[in-house]
């Protein structure tokens, strides 16, 4: 949908056009090693933190990985390769202008912009699961609620978790949700306990789910599988319409994520519940110039769940497109997701359960196979190319 007005909108006499990227996601990530578009724009990336990379979050929260495994600095990536990095948030956006606002206060211009914000936890209603009085509390209000995302909370998660182990406290949690990150969190907290040799009992872990089990999109017998690592474990699988909450020192809520709260002030077109609307390019619908990918942005015609895997694929067209951009003669090219990708998740102590479309397995060797792909791509994430 970009036009040739907006491709060949001018900047100054002598000048590169301007690529202002707002959150240091997947794709984003995957520009900065890109040194043929890094040579036809002066790039700025605008993020307030790190990049963390939610395939190891389980492995960190188990005690598997240091926090610093499962982080990337883009200061690190932006230096020598004459990117500017600002730290800061979006704030307020006018494409019409192209400006940035900046919680910093700072205004930046932009002749073409990139968006790779993230997802954010879904906001429940009060009859919802995930609401605040879903669980007993315990005497003296001592009951803490947790979200898996951003994935620092899981990181303070696993060391206040760490320090009633080490006091030899009983702790119970509470996961509200039992897909994937529900069931991989539930592993992960029990692989935690089981590594300060917790005596019995002292860990109680109760997975609440609505009805549909754990995974409930997976295979049948890959469900049985899991179910059954489930109970060796000794974690709890209860359907919240039937069993009463019980007090629980700490509740995780693992029911969805959904796209960043707020998108709306910034006045581009979004799909309610799923983020911003953008076409096949990933071009933002009726917005030239203005791309969105990973998590924050919606396909129109296509749902798509929210994986890491669409991001890193995003990230080569996005690339391409770019660059295309500059030349109004250039056509743009279509991100095609895949029809079915693979997930494997993580249930600790060298066993996790691969999924892909209706074939699955489980076991260590699908662990192994998890953390070399987890590693390996951020061992390449962080190299210079």
């Amino acid at each position: 949908m970009s036009s040739t007005t907006a491709r060949s909108r001018p900047t100054a006499i002598g000048s590169k056009p301007r690529l202002l990227l707002i959150g240091a996601g997947h794709a984003h990530l995957h520009l900065l090693h890109q040194s043929s578009l890094l040579s036809r724009f002066d790039v700025t990336l605008v993020d307030p933190g790190a990049f963390w990379y939610s395939g190891l979050a389980s492995g960190v929260l188990a005690g598997d990985h240091s926090p610093a495994t499962d982080r990337i600095d883009p200061a690190t990536l932006c230096h020598g390769r004459g990117v500017a990095l600002v730290r800061a948030r979006l704030c307020a956006l006018n494409t019409d202008a192209r400006q940035a606002l900046l919680s910093n206060g700072t205004s930046l211009a932009f002749d073409r912009l990139g968006l790779n914000l993230g997802s954010a936890p879904v906001l429940r209603s009060s009859d919802d699961e995930a609401s605040s009085d879903s669980a007993a509390s315990l005497p003296g209000d001592k009951q803490t609620h947790w979200q898996i995302k951003p994935i620092p909370h899981l990181v303070r998660l696993r060391r206040s978790l760490e320090r009633r182990f080490q006091r030899r406290q009983s702790v119970s949690v509470e996961i509200l949700g039992a897909g994937a990150s529900g069931v991989e969190i539930a592993c992960a907290i029990e692989a935690l306990g089981r590594r300060h040799q917790l005596t019995a009992g002292a860990l109680t872990i109760r997975l609440r789910h609505r009805g549909s089990g754990p995974l409930p999109e997976a295979p049948a017998r890959a469900r049985r599988y899991l179910l059954a690592a489930l109970e060796r474990r000794g974690i709890l699988v209860v359907d919240s319409r039937h069993d009463r909450h019980l007090p629980a020192s700490d509740i995780v809520d693992a029911t969805g994520l959904g796209p960043p709260r707020g998108l709306e002030r910034f006045g581009l077109p979004t799909i309610d519940g799923r983020g911003i609307a953008i076409d096949p390019s990933l071009e933002v619908q009726g917005t030239d110039g203005v791309f969105a990918s990973g998590d924050c942005a919606a396909l129109i015609d296509h749902p798509l769940p929210r994986l890491g895997v669409h991001g890193v694929r995003q990230g080569p067209v996005l690339a391409r497109n770019l660059i295309a951009s500059l030349d109004p003669q250039a056509s743009l090219t279509s991100y095609r997701p895949p029809a079915r990708a693979l997930s494997i998740v993580n249930l600790g102590h060298g066993e996790a359960l691969a999924l892909y479309g209706n074939a699955w397995w489980g076991g260590r060797l699908a662990s192994r196979l998890k953390r070399h792909l987890d590693l390996n791509f951020m061992q390449r994430t962080r190299r210079l190319r």
